[in-house]
């Protein structure tokens, strides 16, 4: 029986069998087929093994926390100041992604789907939208195992996807098993999975070529269960967050659809049409899935603080960035004590283009052989796969007017710097790579080469070594400048360049020199040996040179370096309580603070806008990014009534930071004097008690001084008690500047004369300004501000006496409705402790007083005591005005804007329990959807798996009027 073109099986991947030889031995190519599919699994255990390391055996964390250590209030503590990370450019792991994925593993493990994190930035969604990727399958390891180990798991299971959705999609484009499994090796270890690890991202790009794949069975065999494994797959990338990932893989996986349908098909519209009907209904079904998240997240960022975005066509990769695709380390590292950094002005993680010296020796081998390679793939793919990625490098890298068009459109290209569709563009150049494989490992016919064939190969070949010495002209280009700008001894810049470069032109050659064997040897008898030899040392090339790549990048940190809590974090956990603290000056800026369930002001996160506007409004400016929220002005601002409001009870800063308070100069200086190692000094403290801090000025500078040199100052009283003592790091001196060293000594007596005793620990002595014989010593004593220095250990801890409570009690109302007057009426200063600021004018009277008591502050619900004696508002200083709803004794009640950012709930006279609680916006109606989406899925992938069953067993299914045919038969 002869089928239609459309519904003729794809050929068989396994490559043709030549003659056995004389003696019964197993033939060359066989015996190819064989061991090659094991070498190549051999190579991608080493790559995952020894790439992740020993977190996988307990030894260490794959988290990047040995960067964290190095901030305050970590590098003051003794056992991390000699931590030296080999990568800081994994900040957002360990500021946002891990302390928010520990908290919601945590309150899971309670038995709490937490939707709400109350802890970082005023209090942001947590398992309410996909924004850290907690309902991605790949971060389950979160939810059973500990915290520090869970990462290299995490990682080791997006190997294992990656790999696997990559196996099966090249299987179904008719390629053998070796060269599916080396395509998902090169994918797995491109570029963007690689320097994205830690982040969410890359469990979203994990599922690309799941995507291709389903893609692909819908092409071929048009049936609903495979828009169902459309959906799992959609549903798993936007469960992963970063929507960016998501949106590149559908807009290229769409027009990979149609031309598959229109290529195979032709003008079968009946059956195009159904393909796309499937699709469609495949990425619907993967929207509905994550409904549960996806209509609280766009309810969300509907109303979140973000600006500064917006994309424009000279956004793009520089050339000189493509360097790295053979040489990932030509342009610097990521180690900050190393002597090349990185030095594009776009950072690595946004610029490392890595693909791997023999990949693309074979992404080069798949294009140019382009009649071989539209025979062997399906009808359209090959053709699909080169104009792809050609379209993408050219977005990618060169910019101009085709990303101004791409940028016109919405979302995806304007809001989103096109680098990252790397992500995309390394599928691409993987399965370009396992073709390009494939094609050399198949035996080819005796026949001489069409006179085009040979003219494009050499077109091809032309046009990538042009390409490539573009890149190494603009990748010398910027090491030159870079080393003049440096002014140091030598090029060091310009030299690694070149030696890296050659590093990856040698692999170059060889990989190619491995590709020339296998094609040569391919219409020979003999020369198996040779052909095994070449084809075995290729993924080997390609597995050793990634592990030179990731082994200095991924981390491994010790595990005591996972979140541990210093003197300043207990500190507050015993203080804080209900209130808030404001990271400044380098020290507790970030989310870290989540993993400790300690409230902050500041944070790595996206924050709704008007939360944004109050952060920033101290100084009238933005000096933060949309999801790295800090107090505006700096220091500065800690004195704001602004924070009063917010209910900042404290304010941390970092022990080497200015101190705030009234200064009092040293005596007059008249040259220098050396602090010995080891020698105290006392001199008399400048003025009287009470005092914030004493300073030195140094006469040398020195970039760094050791991890454990330190200075200690020891303050008494006239009776010689102790008053205050602090020991610091000397870490970086600048000749001529203030050395400050923060003392809690605002116990002191007013009027007490003190007097302070200086010790250096360290090696080296410490020039600083004289007075006399003496040091000239300075100090900074308290002011009227509403500070109250109260802590100096690991960091600085700055008590806000003129704080509101987080919940409050307002007698009266002040109204304003306009935005731009209101924050400047709550920074004036002016409003009492009992008003509050609302934009309209509320109904109730007010003037009452009231007691407040807190009876439960958990991550998503708030409830409050009050016993008021006349009416009032109570006052909720959290950024809660969008999907929280209030309560009093049970009955809804409206939620007042107040304070510009905050709610306030009018409440009558006598006693009352309020109630505020996180209800996700339409997240109700998207766990609705979610699950009927779950059931219709779970549905469609049974009734395939019965209908299978009953077409093996020859039972005919319901509703049909004679038996079912075998499918040899069919």
């Amino acid at each position: 029986m002869v089928l239609p073109r459309a519904l003729t099986p794809p050929a068989a991947p396994d490559t043709p069998d030549p003659a056995p030889q004389a003696g019964g031995r197993v033939p060359a190519l066989r015996r190819l087929d064989r061991i090659l599919p094991a070498v190549v699994l051999v190579a991608i255990a080493a790559f995952a093994l020894i790439g992740i390391g020993s977190p996988l055996l307990g030894q260490a964390t794959f988290a990047a926390t040995d960067e964290m250590v190095t901030t305050s209030p970590y590098s003051e503590v003794p056992e991390f100041a000699g931590v030296r990370p080999t990568n800081n450019y994994l900040d957002d792991t360990w500021d946002s992604a891990l302390p928010n994925t520990l908290l919601f593993g945590e309150e899971l493990r309670d038995g709490n789907i937490a939707p709400w994190n109350p802890y970082t930035a005023g209090g942001v969604p947590l398992g309410a939208t996909p924004n850290y990727g907690l309902g991605s399958p790949l971060t389950v390891p979160f939810y059973a195992l500990p915290g520090w180990f869970a990462p290299g798991i995490v990682k080791l299971l997006e190997i294992v996807v990656a790999i696997g959705g990559m196996y099966l999609f090249l299987r179904r484009l008719r390629l053998g098993a070796a060269s599916s499994l080396l395509g998902g090796l090169v994918f797995a270890s491109s570029a963007f999975m690689v320097v994205w690890t830690g982040w969410p991202q890359t469990r979203v790009a994990a599922f690309i070529p799941a995507v291709f794949w389903a893609v692909e069975l819908i092409v071929q065999r048009r049936r609903v269960r495979d828009a169902a494994v459309l959906a799992l797959a959609m549903a798993a990338m936007i469960f992963g967050g970063f929507p960016a990932v998501t949106g590149y893989t559908v807009a290229t996986g769409a027009i990979y659809l149609a031309v598959r349908l229109f290529a195979t098909y032709g003008r079968e519209w009946r059956r195009i049409l159904g393909g796309f009907a499937l699709a469609a209904g495949g990425v619907a079904g993967g929207v509905l899935l994550t409904a549960v998240q996806l209509l609280p997240w766009v309810a969300f960022m509907s109303s979140a603080y973000v600006e500064g975005r917006a994309q424009q066509p000279d956004a793009h990769l520089s050339m000189a960035s493509l360097v790295t695709s053979i040489a990932p380390w030509a342009l610097g590292s990521t180690n900050p004590y190393g002597d090349v950094y990185w030095y594009l002005p776009v950072n690595l993680v946004e610029s490392m283009s890595y693909l791997g010296a023999a990949a693309l020796v074979l992404v080069v081998a798949a294009v140019a052989m382009a009649r071989r390679g539209r025979a062997a793939l399906p009808q359209g793919a090959w053709l699909f796969m080169v104009v792809a990625t050609g379209g993408w490098l050219v977005l990618i890298y060169g910019g101009g007017f085709p990303l101004k068009v791409a940028q016109s459109l919405p979302y995806l290209f304007s809001d989103n710097f096109v680098g990252r569709s790397r992500c995309v563009l390394g599928f691409l150049l993987a399965v370009l790579a396992a073709v390009g494989l494939e094609l050399l490992l198949r035996r080819r016919e005796a026949v001489r080469a069409r006179r085009w064939e040979l003219a494009w190969a050499l077109l091809v070949v032309g046009g990538v070594g042009v390409a490539a010495l573009a890149a190494l002209r603009g990748a010398r280009r910027a090491a030159y400048l870079a080393d003049r700008a440096a002014a140091g001894d030598g090029w060091p810049r310009t030299h690694e360049l070149t030696r890296e470069f050659a590093v990856g032109a040698v692999l170059v050659l060889l990989a190619a020199a491995c590709a020339a064997a296998l094609w040569w040897q391919g219409r020979r008898e003999g020369g198996g040996r040779l052909r095994l030899v070449a084809a075995g040392l290729l993924p080997l090339l390609v597995a050793g040179q990634a592990l030179a790549f990731v082994v200095p990048y991924w981390p491994r940190s010790d595990r005591d370096t996972f979140f541990p809590m210093t003197d300043a974090h207990d500190y507050l956990a015993s203080h804080l309580g209900p209130d808030r603290f404001a990271g400044m000056y380098r020290s507790m800026t970030r989310s870290v603070e989540s993993a400790f369930r300690l409230r902050s002001a500041t944070g790595h996160a996206f924050v709704d806008r008007r939360y944004g506007e109050l952060i920033r409004s101290p100084a009238d400016r933005v000096n933060f990014s949309s999801t790295n929220v800090a107090v505006g002005g700096g220091l500065t601002a800690i004195t704001s009534p602004t924070l009063d409001r917010m209910s900042v009870r404290y304010g941390i800063t970092a022990l080497d930071a200015p101190v705030p308070g009234t200064a009092r100069p040293a005596p007059t200086t008249t040259g220098l004097t050396t602090l010995q190692p080891g020698a105290s000094v006392t001199v008399p403290v400048p003025g009287t008690g009470p005092i914030r801090a004493v300073e030195l000025t140094p006469m040398e500078s020195r970039e760094e001084w050791e991890a454990t040199d330190r200075i200690e100052a020891v303050v008494t009283d006239e009776s010689g008690a102790e008053v205050a003592r602090t020991s610091r790091r000397l870490g970086r001196t600048t000749a001529g500047q203030p050395l400050y060293i923060p003392l809690a000594a605002e116990s002191a007596p007013a009027g007490a004369r003190l007097g302070v005793t200086i010790t250096v620990r360290a090696a080296h002595a410490v020039p600083v300004q004289a007075a006399g014989e003496q040091a000239a010593v300075g100090a900074v004593g308290t002011a009227d501000d509403g500070l109250k220095l109260a802590f100096v250990g690991a960091a600085a801890i700055y008590e806000r006496t003129r704080a509101l409570p987080r919940v409050r009690w307002a007698g009266t109302a002040v109204v304003e409705p306009d935005s731009t007057r209101r924050l400047d009426l709550l920074k004036g200063g002016t409003l009492t402790n009992d008003q509050v600021v609302l934009e309209q004018q509320p109904s109730a009277p007010g003037g009452g007083t009231a007691d407040v008591r807190i009876t439960e502050d958990g991550t998503d619900t708030t409830e409050v005591s009050v016993t008021a004696r006349g009416s009032g508002y109570l006052v909720l200083a959290d950024p809660i005005q969008s999907g929280w709803t209030a309560t009093v004794d049970g009955a809804p009640a409206t939620m007042l804007k107040a304070d510009h950012a905050f709610v306030a709930v009018a409440v009558p006279d006598g006693t009352h329990t309020v109630r505020f609680r996180y209800t996700t916006p339409a997240g109700g109606a998207g766990g609705w959807l979610s699950l009927a989406a779950a059931l219709g899925i779970a549905g469609v992938l049974v009734a395939g798996v019965v209908r299978d069953r009953r077409r093996r067993t020859g039972e005919a299914p319901l509703g049909s009027s004679g038996p079912v045919l075998p499918p040899s038969a069919s």
